[in-house]
Order: structure tokens, then sequence, then C-alpha cells
């Protein structure tokens, strides 16, 4: 034996020695760490040297420092060595890696492969004596690398499998946690219990000690809920063109720092908002969540940005719901409110057709919408005299049924105290002290003898009624003056007409003339006489059902957009 040298067999020993600890070890029930820690030992005693470490293959390619022992305070944690083809030992001396080399202490470098493929890397410093690593130290490295490689690779499975798992307790969790907060979000209808609800539930979810909810405003966005962020008594709007820069870059979850300069910005800087996470609904940035940095510094992972992302979504939908709730209630006050204006409308209709001797009469009406502004009605007076009268305000819907019931009222309450004249010229009066400019009423009013068979009438720009002679000649209504409510002291003439046996009167609103058949032809006066001709011979009932009829079957599908009234008088 030389001196200063180990003899060949007893070398040859040791490492077999050393090999069969370091298979044992690896086979053993010791955490992953632990093996790795262990398994360094056993070469760094085998070699003598007082340096080493071993790195493991990430997932980006990298390696990644699991095991370390006696390297300087500025050796790296992670190294990236390219992509390793050959298992032979990398000498210092070689050249390459020089940037490993140079901070490590390393001397060397060997790649542990299993399947043709690097899975870690052994690196072993200098030995204490000065003496040099030779080729035998390299094969006794290879030796122990081919060892190594299956327990190393199944330690990377374990540990993607552990990783694998945790992350999927963590979806689940998260799932958990979405699938019980939906509930709650679904179960409540008022704004700020649902916002307050995502915020809390955020805050403690992530663990973050502040948090805002920005949503979309016309004008631009708005902090529509938050919990300890700096700067509350900043306005809660941004504008658009503060806000649209950033909304614009929110395609996925980004960092503060990473938003686009500007008022925004700044504002979240400011309120120490770190993370934000766009709301998406329908395509379109509907807002943003914006938290604080976790308290324990732990930076967030994708899945945190999932659940954030999810999490947003159920918020706009149960935002969402909300508002289609206050819609339907809206809808179901005023479907309540239209009901009860239907009802009402409808009981200032007459109830029934009065018996007049020599003549009769029939009358129907048919709103466009629930309620309408068209108007009819029979009034007895003095004396066995009847008044007539067709009204059409401006309109439709519940405004001019609102005012058509004022009308109701006024002329029952003048029918008979006054002159036809006077009557209308006071109607006019009242509607221009008491409703807006652009509201007006035609009416046709009309007193009939039924003794000396005169119908005495005043036409306030209405649709001239249609008098059918017994002979097939006809005549227009035309006497009277200006529509009430449009000008001041309008002046109003009165017309009179003698009716004979067979002569039948017909008073119409502009919902029979101006009916529009599908395609956008009005049905107008000659279709309305024609119809008038072809029911003559009929009772004053048919005729006025014959009439409505006709307008329905001309309109067809694209059906009726006003309201639609006809009165008929008959002379027997």
């Amino acid at each position: 034996r030389r001196e200063g040298r180990e003899p060949p067999l007893l070398k040859r020993m040791s490492e077999l020695i050393s090999l069969l600890d370091l298979t044992t070890t690896l086979s053993s029930s010791l955490s992953g760490q632990e093996i790795l820690d262990a398994a360094l030992l056993i070469v760094m005693g085998e070699l003598g040297v007082s340096s080493g470490a071993l790195f493991v293959r990430g997932d980006d390619g990298a390696y990644e420092r699991r095991a370390g022992r006696g390297l300087p305070s500025e050796a790296p944690e992670v190294v990236r060595l390219g992509a390793l083809t050959d298992p032979a030992v990398v000498y210092k001396s070689s050249g390459r890696y020089p940037e490993v080399f140079a901070v490590s202490g390393l001397e060397l470098l060997c790649p542990v492969f299993k399947a043709e493929r690097a899975v870690a890397v052994l690196g072993i410093g200098s030995r204490p004596d000065g003496r040099a690593l030779v080729a035998r130290d390299a094969v006794f490295l290879r030796s122990m690398a081919s060892c190594a490689a299956t327990p190393i690779e199944n330690g990377l499975i374990y540990h993607e499998l552990e990783r694998v798992n945790q992350r999927l307790s963590v979806k689940v969790f998260q799932l958990n946690s979405l699938f019980d907060l939906n509930r709650e979000l679904a179960s409540s209808f008022d704004e700020e219990t649902i916002k307050n609800l995502v915020v809390t539930t955020l805050m403690g979810h992530l663990m973050v000690s502040r948090c805002a909810l920005y949503l979309s405003v016309p004008g631009g966005i708005a902090r529509s809920h938050e919990r300890g962020v700096r700067g509350g008594g900043e306005p809660a709007l941004i504008p658009e063109a503060q806000a649209r820069p950033v909304l614009d870059a929110l395609t996925a979850p980004r960092a503060v720092s990473e938003l686009p300069s500007g008022a925004l910005r700044d504002r979240l800087v400011g309120g120490r908002l770190a993370l934000v996470v766009p709301l998406h609904l329908g395509g379109q940035v509907q807002g943003f969540i914006a938290t604080g940095e976790r308290v324990s510094g732990v930076p967030f992972t994708e899945e945190d940005h999932d659940f954030i992302l999810t999490l947003g979504r159920q918020t706009l939908a149960a935002l969402e719901n909300v508002r289609l709730h206050r819609v339907q209630v809206e809808k179901q006050r005023q479907d309540k409110e239209l009901q009860i204006a239907r009802e009402i409308q409808g009981s200032l209709f007459p109830d029934g057709c009065p018996r007049v001797p020599g003549f009769e009469v029939a009358a129907e009406s048919h709103a466009c919408y629930q309620v309408g502004g068209d108007h009819y009605d029979f009034i007895p007076l003095g004396g066995g005299r009847l008044a007539l009268a067709i009204a059409d305000v401006s309109g439709k819907s519940t405004p001019a049924s609102i005012l058509m019931a004022s009308i109701h009222a006024s002329l029952r309450a003048l029918a008979g105290s006054a002159t036809p004249t006077a009557l209308m010229r006071r109607l006019n009066e009242l509607l221009l002290g008491s409703t807006q400019a652009n509201k007006y009423v035609t009416m046709v009013y009309a007193e009939l003898d039924p003794e000396s068979r005169r119908l005495t009438y005043v036409n306030a720009g209405h649709v001239p009624p249609y008098l059918l002679r017994s002979g097939g000649r006809l005549e227009r209504l035309t006497e009277g003056g200006t529509a009430l409510g449009l000008l001041e002291d309008s002046s109003f003439d009165v017309g009179e007409v003698q009716l004979e046996p067979g002569d039948l009167l017909t008073m119409v609103t502009d919902g029979v003339t101006e009916a529009a058949s599908p395609e956008d032809d009005e049905f107008g006066d000659e279709r309305t006489v024609a119809a008038l001709r072809a029911a003559a011979d009929s009772t004053p009932g048919d005729a006025v059902r014959s009439l409505v009829s006709a307008v329905r079957d001309w309109t067809d599908v694209a059906g009726a957009s006003d309201d639609l009234t006809v009165l008929i008088l008959k002379a027997s």
C-alpha cells in the first residue's frame, strides 16, 4: 500500500458498501426530503468532499436544489442546464455552465438519468485535502446516479401526486364554498346583502384584509362595496375616460402594478390593493374585484384566480337576478294598477244601450293596451232627449285613460245644462287649464230629440261621422271646430240633421280609419263605408260587430296599433 492511497480492493469494497447504504436509504420509509439529504451525505462521505448538492428537475425544465451541504451563501437555489442528453460527468474545467460553477463552489456535475431522461443532477465540491476528483470517482458517481434514478423519479411522481391531491383538495373546498355561497346569493334579493356577502367571503377565503367591488354604471365604474380599503373619502365614481384603459387591459387577473398608469391605478395603489380580477358578462367587462395582499405574504395561485373569477360570475348573475326580480315586481305592480284602471275605465262606459223610441243604438270600444284613450257615452237629457258622445284622447294607455276619465266626468256634469256650443267651449277651457300643451281631445257631441227626429251635433276635430241614408246616399257630419285643449277662444259651430227611417249614423275613432294592414296600408274611409253599406240592413249591434271584424281582418297579424271605438244609431 502506497502512502496516501487506499488499496483498490478496499476502495472497491468501500464503494460497494456506500452503494448498499444508498440503496437502503433510498428504499427506506423516511420522508422524501430526508431521503435526499441522507443520499447526498452518503455520496459526500464516500468521496470525502466538504460540499455537495442535489438538484431535482422541475416542471419548467429548471433544476431546483432539494438538498445541499457546505455550499456558499451565494449558491443558486435553481440552476438552468438546458436539455441534458448525456449522462457523462461534467467537470468545472470543461468550461460548461460557468455561471453555475462560478458561484456554487462545486467541482463537477453528474446527471441522474431515468429512461433517457434527466431527472436530477448531483453536484460535488472539492476535497478538503486538495486531492482532485479523478475518473474513478466519476465512475462511482455514475453508479450512484444509476441507483438513485428510480427512487428519485418515484419521489418526483409522489411529489407531483401530492401536489395534484393538494390542488384537488383546494378545488373541492372552493367548489363547496361556491356551492354554499351560490345558494345564499340565489336566496337574496337585496343588492347590498349580496355585495357584502361576496366581499366578506373573498376576504375570509383568501385571507386578505381589504377587498373592493367595482361595477359598471352609466358614466363609468363605481366602487360598489368595499372593506378595509384606504381612501374611503374619495368619489365612488371613476369616469369612463379614466376607467376604460384599465378595463380594456383586464383580459385576465392582473397585479395592480401591471395595469396601465392613470387615475384608476393610482386610486387602487392608494387603497393598498394588489390584485384585480375582471367580472365578465356577455363578453364585456362589467367591473372588477380588487383585493389586497395576503396577510401571510403568500402569493395568489391560479386556483385563487379561478375562485375569484367564478365568484365574480356568480355575483353578476345574482345582481342580474335582483334586477330582474325588481323588474318583475314592478311589472306586477303596474299590471295590478292597470287592472284597477281597466276596471275603473270599464265602469265609465254605459252598462248597456238605452231604449229610444224610433231608434236603436249600439256601441263597442276596444283598447289597444289594457286601458285606452277612447270613450263613448249615452247621457239621458230632459224631455226624453238623449246625448251621444264619442271621444279620442291623444296618446294611449294609462295617461290617455286618466284624461278620458276627466272628460267623462266633465261631460256628464255639463250635458243638458248648456247648449252644445257652450258645452264644448267649457270643455276646451277645462282642458287648456289642466293638461299639457301636447295633450288634446277630439270629440263628437250630439243631442237626439226622438220626437222631432232631429239630431244637433258639434264635431271638435274628430273623424266626421258617417250618415248613410236609407236611399244609399252618404253624408258626413263636419260642423264644429278644432280639437279640445289646443286653442284658446275656440269657437264651435252646431250642425243639425233630420233622421228618417232606415238612416244609419255611425261614429268612429281614428282607430278604425287609420288601422294599418301588414303592408302599412290604412283601412280608410272607403272601406269603412263599404262595410257599413254591407251591414245597412242589419241591427246596429250586428253592424258594429261587422265593422270591427272587418278592421281586424284588415290588420291581420300586424294587430291594432290604436284604440278602436264604434257607435251606431239607426232610425227605424
